[in-house]
């Protein structure tokens, strides 16, 4: 059998309600089915993915492995350990991928076969989210999700847009110099990795014609809890990289000083985001226009709620610090038996 050109990482967790639909996407790559594979990683889910994976294998050139709950960054390990291809494009659960998808990320890599050369895709909201207030923000005013109106087609990007779920990269640049940091359970993992990687040359190509479609819609309370995730995330970030520029960038000082001076506010914050969040819905649904006024206090009180978020939970990760051990440093696939 023909080894494939690029392997299509897909990690989930109790996402079986959606992956049908992104499943289907897959199906319908005009790569063809000889030149990738899909390596689906079940991250120990507790509703029926393993049987929706399962049941795909005579549809898609799949492969289904299952680990025991333990976070983003080791599923994707486990993937890339197990990929064939000398490419590997690492999916989100929730994206549906567009016709040329695989043809496109492939096409910039076999025009840059560097080891350093990675690819950045382009990821849209599917139009039922698209029109929610709170994915509006976080993609196009406070731009916490993913935001991408100022790159340029082509534009070569660095460590800090080696964005988990949208990008790909030689799975030699993994071999050689190490993989996702198992410590990273959501957030983060695909930055640090960047950050390692950007020492040994790491060069980002953005991309927009391999584009995705996110078709899982977040609330304000769910992004607020993915925020304080992230900001455990970024205290961890920041103790395995004391260099001032990721200091910088996981906002460590700020945060601090936030929670400390609005810790008591916080709930009253929420509550008050809420409210106008409910007010821009009614219009909404009233077909009412949404005045500047309103949109500009509710995207305000967004980018401060999910910020205090993020603050609360570089916080808590500093006061549990001191009662856990280090965690280990990441390997290279090398130590793991593979050397390609």
């Amino acid at each position: 059998m023909t080894a494939p050109e690029i392997s299509a990482i897909l990690t989930t967790h109790n996402r079986a309600h959606l992956l049908p639909r992104v499943l289907d996407g897959l199906r319908n790559q005009t790569l063809q089915a000889s030149r990738f594979e899909i390596v689906a990683v079940d991250d120990g889910s507790t509703d029926n993915t393993c049987d929706v994976l399962a049941s795909w294998r005579n549809r898609l050139p799949i492969r289904v492995l299952s680990q025991r709950a333990a976070g983003l960054a080791a599923a994707k390990n486990l993937g890339v350990f197990a990929a064939r291809a000398p490419v590997v494009v690492f999916l989100d659960d929730d994206d549906v991928v567009m016709p040329d998808f695989l043809c496109m990320h492939l096409s910039v890599h076999l025009a840059h076969p560097g080891i350093e050369t990675a690819v950045l895709s382009r990821t849209v909201l599917a139009p039922e989210i698209d029109v929610l207030p709170v994915m509006r923000h976080v993609t196009r005013s406070g731009m916490q999700l993913f935001s991408y109106d100022w790159i340029r087609p082509g534009q070569i990007l660095g460590f800090r847009e080696f964005w988990g779920g949208r990008s790909s990269c030689k799975r030699s640049l993994l071999v050689r110099h190490g993989v996702f940091h198992p410590a990273f359970r959501f957030g983060c993992e695909d930055i640090e990795l960047g950050w390692r990687l950007s020492r040994h040359g790491l060069r980002v190509i953005y991309e927009p014609e391999a584009c995705a479609v996110m078709i899982r819609a977040l609330s304000f309370d769910q992004f607020c809890d993915r925020s304080y995730r992230q900001g455990r995330s970024q205290y961890l970030f920041a103790t395995l990289h004391p260099d001032r520029a990721i200091q910088d960038y996981c906002e460590i000082d700020d945060a601090v000083a936030a929670w400390r001076r609005d810790w008591s506010g916080y709930a009253r914050h929420l509550r008050r985001t809420r409210k106008l969040e409910a007010l821009t819905l009614a219009r909404q649904a009233a077909d009412l226009p949404v005045h500047d006024e309103l949109q500009q206090a509710l995207d305000a009180a967004y980018r401060r709620a999910f910020f205090l978020s993020r603050a609360k939970g570089v916080v808590d990760a500093m006061t549990a610090d001191a009662r856990r051990p280090p965690p280990p440093a990441p390997v290279a696939l090398m130590e793991y038996g593979h050397d390609s």
